[in-house]
């Protein structure tokens, strides 16, 4: 018993620390932000929080630095209702002492009016171009846009900043400003071209690598395409006329990891999804010292001829001149995705087999082969020989195969690479990585899945597979009718398994933007009415949940309480769809926004039914509805409204 509880301890002090760490790199970190209140500022559109800060002198190396982003609900106010852009600034001066003011993050906001006082958010950004002026004493600027109200909403938000020790990958000469600032996109007498032309760069006597890095985001929404937030066009990456990228400025939002949202979460957007990091782009160019060379980026031509131009694209990009990379064979673990307890992964976590990771070539030569070798603590580890070929700077998810098999409730997983390209790696601290596994869930050898369709037809499936992708039970679109229970019992050896549930419009089985299509549900029910699992309906592209049956181990965990409220906009009535384990009396009240009591109910001895709060006699406002069961207080946000 005594070595059970050290080895829980050691396990607890792991996760304390991080949830994924580097052996043999030690990182330093220092906090800009602290919890800091941020709210908008309606009368301009964008308020700045500047911060003092004292970062490492000059003359340490580092590997990488890490910006880190988290969100919460600020005390005594909501969170901030809309998705609006802020941004991570560092002030200060250049080399010949002239100021400046750089780009170094950009994140969205997410639709908050549905979190709680307990949510919270951590967002993560590699910001490893701006090592070298990271240093001594510097301004960082948090700055907040938008014009929601400042008296009754907003964020509280801590910066962080993670310096991993180590050689750089190639040391970094300079970093000039290139495109930065919001173009116009669509307006013939103002073409975006203008802003976008292209520039000429000349490398310094030292320098044999170019990196352009690109953040991009689209905004506005005109009468012709709705662009540029709604409408994908594309772009191109030009290095001396040749193109290095072609790709559609695009993102597909429906498996964001911060949801639900109140608000158009699930609508994909130009290059942003509400309630995330932008992520920046990499392009690298080889160059001889000394040498001159063209970049440009052109958009996709487009003319708005119907109604006003309204459309934006949001540019920050920088040239970062670099020495060669410090190896030719080089490769690196950058997250180990799945098992993960990260909240950034979380769509895709707990597994039970098929572990992810993503890996970075910081070497010369492309990265063609690599062994890695994975597992569970004390376990045998398990080895996949990759192969590809990966430029330098680029990074590729790998799928490694096989069973993760644990008794414990969380384990920790770890991963190394050695032999790139058959080769000694150049630099072996970031070779290493290790993840919390927390255990899937473990269900009965037979159970019920409930899947309550919506009225949408033609978009819902879902199948249980196994670890070597056999297919036990599915239910295609097809097999679906519209607004209809189904009860399939589920019979399955002992094994590992995944549940996938599938919506191919993203709008999951509610959504309130679509209130046309009524709500659906999916749970998990052992074969005596007891509820297993309850997911929300609002989920998006996607449902994903592993797994395990274990006849050895029959005992499972329940969720001892199911409380659906549908819709949260209504028009005239709202529905409580409850489902308890245990008889339970449930206690209502309605209030106004301020706390008015409007209606007191209470329903006793329910384990399963639906209840309806009747609004038809309340003007279109926001009520609180305030629901007591067992040692549970629920606060749920209703908005009346006539209209969708």
């Amino acid at each position: 018993m005594k070595l059970q509880k050290l080895a829980l301890l050691s396990l607890a002090l792991i996760i304390a620390g991080s949830a994924a760490f580097l052996n043999a790199q030690d990182t330093t970190r220092i906090i800009s932000h602290q919890q800091v209140k941020v709210v908008t500022d309606p009368g301009k559109g964008i308020n700045t929080y500047p911060a003092e800060v004292t970062f490492p002198k000059p003359g340490i190396s580092f590997r990488k630095v890490n910006l880190l982003v988290t969100f919460e609900c600020p005390d005594g106010l909501q969170c901030g209702e809309w998705d609006y852009i802020d941004y991570v600034n560092l002030t200060g001066k250049d080399p010949e002492g002239k100021p400046f003011t750089h780009e170094i993050a950009r994140l969205i906001t997410p639709y908050g009016r549905f979190f709680g006082t307990q949510w919270n958010f951590t967002f993560k950004a590699d910001i490893t171009e701006f090592s070298t002026l990271l240093r001594d004493k510097a301004t960082i600027e948090y700055v907040h846009s938008g014009y929601e109200s400042n008296t009754t909403c907003g964020w509280k938000i801590t910066v962080k900043f993670e310096f991993v020790s180590g050689p750089p990958v190639a040391d970094i000469l300079s970093v000039t400003p290139m495109w930065n600032g919001s173009f116009p996109y669509g307006d013939s007498t103002n073409d975006i071209e203008k802003y976008l032309s292209a520039k000429t760069v000349k490398a310094s006597a030292q320098t044999r690598l170019m990196r352009l890095r690109l953040i991009q985001t689209g905004h506005g929404m005109d009468d012709q395409d709705n662009c540029a937030e709604f409408c994908s066009k594309y772009r191109d990456v030009l290095f001396d006329g040749k193109i290095a990228e072609h790709r559609d400025i695009w993102m597909e939002c429906g498996t964001n990891p911060v949801y639900p949202q109140a608000g158009t979460w699930i609508f994909d957007r130009a290059n942003w999804c509400p309630g995330c990091m932008v992520n920046p782009e990499h392009f690298d160019l080889f160059v001889e010292p000394g040498s001159t060379h063209e970049i440009d980026v052109n958009m996709e031509p487009y003319k708005v001829v119907k109604g006003k131009p309204s459309a934006n694209y949001v540019f920050s990009s920088f040239l970062i001149q670099c020495t060669r990379p410090r190896a030719t064979h080089d490769a690196a673990i950058e997250e180990i995705l799945a098992p993960s307890a990260n909240e950034n992964f979380s769509r895709r976590n707990p597994i039970g087999y098929d572990s992810r990771i993503l890996i970075r070539n910081n070497g010369s030569s492309p990265l063609t082969s690599l062994k890695i070798e994975y597992g569970l603590a004390g376990q045998k580890p398990m080895v996949y020989n990759w192969t590809g070929n990966l430029p330098f700077g680029k990074s590729e998810e790998i799928f490694l195969p096989g069973v993760l098999s644990t008794e414990k409730e969380k384990d920790l997983f770890t991963v190394t690479l050695t032999k790139p390209n058959g080769r000694q790696d150049g630099y072996s601290g970031d070779n290493r990585m290790s993840s919390v596994m927390t255990a899937p869930p473990v269900y009965p050898s037979k159970f019920i899945l409930i899947c309550k369709t919506n009225r949408d037809t033609l978009q819902t499936a879902w199948r249980i597979t196994d670890a070597t992708g056999k297919i036990w039970f599915e239910k295609k679109e097809s097999d679906l009718r519209a607004n209809t229970e189904y009860r399939d019992t589920i019979a399955l050896p002992d094994g590992h398994y995944n549940l996938f549930v599938t919506d191919t419009a993203g709008d999951g089985l509610e959504f309130w933007y679509n209130a046309r299509a009524g709500m659906g549900y999916i749970k998990i029910a052992a074969t005596d009415g007891k509820l297993i699992k309850a997911f929300g309906s609002d989920f998006g592209s996607e449902i994903f949940q592993a797994f395990t049956v274990n006849s050895r181990n029959p005992s499972f965990a329940t969720q001892e309480a199911s409380v659906i409220v549908y819709p949260h906009r209504p028009t005239q009535n709202t529905t409580l769809m409850l489902h308890f384990n245990q008889p339970q009396t449930v206690k209502a009240r309605l209030t106004t926004q301020d706390g008015a009591l409007l209606q007191e109910m209470a329903w006793h001895s329910v384990t399963q039914g639906n209840f309806t709060i009747d609004l038809s006699n309340y003007p279109d406002a926001i009520y609180m509805l305030e629901l007591k069961y067992g040692d549970k207080t629920e606060t749920i946000r209703l908005k009346k409204a006539r209209g969708r």
